[in-house]
């Protein structure tokens, strides 16, 4: 075993590596209509009434929608005025989206000091996604301190199943790059992609297993939990379903409404932009593609089991 490899060239190894990994959520889903035929375009105006009446949340899934013309016409300026309420009402979502496109130029002016600011205070609200890419570009830094900030920013987001976040935490602990090396947490990690579909979970386990086998250490109960895990794997295919991301929309909808925030009861004092915390609502949105920005990707997110 070794530990706390803070040498740059170590990092940005891995940080290459997996940068040649493809995140098993987006290829199940980056073939996906959602709104077939304009048949949640209900939905859509449903969340947009909400987003208008306060909702954070029902702001960012319309401006996603306006940004890509997933069930809707798409109408840039739309999507750019929802994602700024989304974001002056505090939604963590919202932040986290008009931070990727102010870094890509999409839809709103490509600035990085914007994408920065509106990156930290998705990543101040806890928010899972933001945590990942913000812990990713410190662990590319050659500065150490930096570098265990990211780690501890990685392991927040991987807490919450984010799928990228587990697969990086997986293999920083696998080879004890920043952190131990523990390689059953290492592969009770990957045990949990490979049932998620993660295309390099699988081959990953099996490394870990070989090496707890030279190292004499697969007699432990881990151990042979890793080796049933292995043994019991099949490659799962991720098959995805309009109608799965529909049902998505509509309890997205539903639990706006059953908060009482954002309708005729509403009276008074109202809290303005519900965060997806406090709906319930999918809160890991995978990063969108240039020009896409899919309500798909809201929906699915980016977790694991």
């Amino acid at each position: 075993m070794f530990s706390s490899l803070n040498k740059s060239f170590v990092v940005l190894g891995i940080l290459a590596t997996l940068g040649t990994i493809p995140n098993a959520q987006a290829d199940a889903t980056q073939n996906v209509t959602i709104c077939q035929q304009g048949d949640c375009g209900r939905d859509i105006a449903e969340l947009e009434r909400f987003a208008r009446k306060g909702s954070g949340d029902a702001a960012a899934v319309v401006a996603m929608a306006y940004a890509s013309g997933d069930g809707v016409k798409q109408d840039l300026e739309k999507a750019k005025d929802f994602i700024e309420q989304g974001a002056r009402r505090r939604n963590a979502m919202a932040m986290f989206v008009l931070s990727d496109w102010h870094s890509r130029g999409f839809v709103v002016e490509q600035n990085d000091a914007q994408a920065q600011q509106w990156l930290q205070r998705s990543v101040d609200l806890g928010y899972a996604p933001a945590q990942y890419q913000r812990g990713m570009q410190l662990l590319a830094t050659s500065d150490a301190n930096n570098q265990q900030e990211g780690v501890k920013l990685i392991q927040a987001a991987a807490d919450t199943k984010l799928v990228s976040a587990m697969y990086v935490l997986a293999r920083l602990t696998q080879t004890g790059t920043l952190v131990e090396q523990d390689l059953t947490a290492a592969g009770a990690l990957y045990a949990k992609l490979a049932r998620t579909g993660h295309a390099d979970a699988q081959k990953q386990l099996r490394l870990i297993n070989q090496q707890l086998a030279q190292a004499g250490m697969d007699n432990t109960e881990e151990a042979k939990r890793l080796q049933a895990a292995e043994a019991g794997m099949e490659r799962i295919t991720v098959t995805a379903d309009a109608s799965h991301y529909r049902t998505q929309l509509g309890r997205l909808i539903d639990q706006i409404d059953a908060s009482g925030n954002f309708d005729n009861r509403s009276i008074g004092s109202r809290i303005q932009g519900v965060g997806c915390a406090d709906t319930g609502s999918v809160c890991a949105v995978n990063k969108p593609e240039k020009g896409q920005g899919s309500l798909r990707d809201v929906l699915s997110g980016g977790q694991g089991n």
